[in-house]
């Protein structure tokens, strides 16, 4: 019994709220109610849930040494030695297989999409993580992939102007994970930083923050009002969500100065948990008119 409670603790399940993702070609295609397609969506969230368990399983038993030393992460199952290397390992192989396998039954394009991503993080756990920029970077793109196995699996296309949203509320997000990593650091929370830290300054990740929220609102604005986007005049009615979202974001960031782990300010930050579902339901109204 303990050693299923720390392997379910190590998959980190509570993190599976980012794969959520997958299911936005669903929503915004109006397909969300198609049993057919939902069920697409539904097998490839867990081909990415239990793929994401599977690289973090590879990435403490990377870091193990690192993470013994850091006064949260030492509480791992791996880090603690409630789960040896060994295990982990095993662990990592049965995750990656059956995520892999899930993402072939869908379509041999979703298990490209899904390989790809297993090979990129595995370099981001090896040496990229510590490539400055480069690294934000890589967990944008992590999203991207999630967002278009999503369109993918139920034969939808995804306009570029979504995607381009994506990948920069991605980074938006990334930075402030950094931002708060770094900040931790400074104040003496963390004993030990991510090596990339050094490379970063809290005036340099605001300034790309900056950079990156006008991006996520500009290609969203556009997303609404392309051509391509059905219903998009009433869609444009969802924009005031989306700054609001981003603006309340920036506020947790640089003043409450938290958002090392942003699906935990979901379910903290009440007007973020808000925001989220009036514009799910927004969205749903709306491709259903």
């Amino acid at each position: 019994m303990l050693f299923f409670h720390a392997f379910v603790r190590e998959m980190r399940v509570h993190q599976w709220t980012k794969n959520v993702l997958v299911f936005a070609a669903l929503l915004f295609s109006g397909e969300l109610f198609a049993w057919r397609a939902a069920a697409f969506a539904t097998e490839m969230f867990f081909s990415f849930s239990l793929v994401a368990s599977g690289v973090y399983f590879l990435n403490d038993i990377f870091d193990y040494e690192k993470d013994r030393a850091d006064p949260k992460k030492r509480h791992r199952p791996i880090a603690s030695g409630a789960l040896s290397r060994t295990t982990g390992a095993v662990g990592a192989v049965v995750l990656l297989s059956m995520g892999l396998v899930l993402a072939w039954r869908v379509q041999p394009a979703c298990f490209m999409l899904v390989l790809s991503y297993v090979l990129v993080n595995i370099a981001y756990t090896v040496r990229l993580k510590h490539v400055v920029i480069l690294d934000v970077m890589i967990i944008a793109y992590g999203f991207v992939v999630r967002a278009i196995v999503g369109a993918v699996a139920i034969s939808v296309t995804m306009t570029a102007w979504f995607l381009l949203c994506v990948m920069f509320l991605s980074l938006f997000l990334a930075l402030g994970k950094r931002r708060h990593e770094l900040l931790s650091l400074k104040e003496n929370k963390l004993a030990e930083g991510r090596k990339v830290l050094a490379f970063y300054s809290l005036g340099f990740i605001d300034q790309l923050m900056t950079i990156v929220t006008a991006a996520v609102l500009m290609c969203y604005s556009l997303f609404t009002m392309d051509p391509a986007t059905e219903n998009g005049r009433v869609m444009a009615l969802t924009i005031p969500l989306a700054i609001y979202g981003m603006f309340y974001y920036l506020y947790v960031v640089r003043v409450k100065h938290e958002g090392g782990t942003p699906d935990e300010a979901l379910y903290r930050e009440r007007p973020i948990l808000a925001v989220v579902l009036l514009y799910m339901i927004a969205i749903i109204v709306i491709r259903n008119l």
